[in-house]
């Protein structure tokens, strides 16, 4: 055999063996795809038929949206504020919060004011798939039981709820905690409140100068005040007494006086009777 015929025979070995591990790495990879499939499928469930009747109007591109309302619920010990925002139903409301520490959104009550009349095995089944759909917090008691989903995973939520129109307020809403003219109010406030706690504090402390300066005024003048004017002054007040003591034996001595006329005038006039 010459030694270009081996050569060329050796060449279509190489790309025979090189064909061969190329259809075996396909294949391999075609495997895993088709594994990964079937160990996680696509997410799928099917929604109520019946919407909430009484939110139809808050759902239309023209309908004139709610606005959310601030409010506190308590979560255990804690006090957190939220968003609100209230769906009507036929036996009462639906209120749908938006937290305000997280801006996490109750994904369970945004299902319970789309569709009100589903039982509680459905809402579990529901409540399972969001949780696992978008990685929800779940709460499982107080105010704030349900699934909590970010803002975004709410905005795709509500597409399919059919209550994009009527969450929009909440979902848009700018956070208070986040506005820099909430905390410019409440610095406001504030400063309101140390200015009158100063007009009260310095409203005080002149008071009580002006009373410290009084007692002094009084004391000087009692200091002031020598030996001798001390005894004029009891001079005057012994005379007063005198005085009032003479006006007193004055007006006894006057009334016998006046008593004696009385009777003077009186007896011959009596004594014919007794005769």
């Amino acid at each position: 055999m010459s030694a270009t015929v081996a050569k060329a025979i050796l060449s279509e070995t190489n790309v025979e063996t090189i064909t061969t591990v190329t259809t075996v790495e396909e294949t391999v990879a075609t495997l895993e795809v088709a594994t990964a499939t079937t160990v996680e499928p696509e997410l799928h469930r099917d929604l109520p038929i019946f919407s909430n009747p009484l939110l139809a109007n808050a759902t239309q591109s023209n309908s004139i949206p709610l606005k959310p309302k601030v409010a506190r619920v308590k979560s255990g010990s804690k006090s957190l504020s939220v968003l609100r925002i209230s769906a009507p139903k036929v036996d009462g409301e639906v209120v749908v919060m938006r937290r305000l520490d997280t801006d996490l959104v109750n994904a369970t009550s945004m299902y319970n004011a789309a569709y009100p009349a589903i039982s509680e095995k459905m809402d579990a089944k529901e409540s399972a798939f969001v949780t696992k759909k978008y990685e929800g917090v779940v709460e499982k008691s107080g105010a704030l039981a349900g699934v909590w989903i970010t803002i975004p995973q709410a905005k795709a939520l509500a597409k399919e709820y059919g209550i994009d129109q009527f969450m929009r307020p909440l979902l848009d809403a700018p956070n208070p905690k986040n506005n820099n003219t909430a905390t410019e109010h409440e610095e406001i406030v504030e400063n309101s409140i140390v200015t009158e706690v100063t007009i009260v504090q310095t409203s005080q402390k002149r008071a009580a100068e002006d009373d410290a300066e009084e007692m002094q005024e009084a004391t000087d003048k009692l200091e002031d005040l020598s030996v001798a004017d001390v005894k004029v002054m009891k001079r005057r007040i012994e005379e007063l007494e005198d005085q009032a003591n003479r006006d007193r034996k004055k007006f006894r001595g006057l009334a016998v006086v006046a008593a004696g006329l009385a009777a003077a005038s009186v007896i011959p006039q009596v004594l014919p009777y007794f005769s």
